[in-house]
């Protein structure tokens, strides 16, 4: 998997709404693209694994604010 170096504005971050609309640093292992079927997006975001927690998450395109290839 490809490593990226991405910020990102979530809607919500660790379990708190970003209604500042914060932007956030992630380490991540990107692994595929994922589809938003109700709105027929078919290349909605990326999902990816963190580095550094283990965990996955979603990363949506309009939302990243920049992504860096390490």
């Amino acid at each position: 998997m490809k490593k990226f170096l991405v910020n990102y504005i979530p809607a919500v971050h660790e379990g708190q709404e970003n209604n500042e609309d914060k932007s956030f640093f992630y380490r991540v292992e990107m692994d595929e693209q994922f589809a938003n079927r109700s709105e027929q997006d078919h290349a909605a975001g990326m999902s990816a694994k963190d580095t550094e927690t283990g965990e996955w998450k979603r990363f949506r395109w309009d939302r990243i604010q920049s992504a860096v290839a390490l």
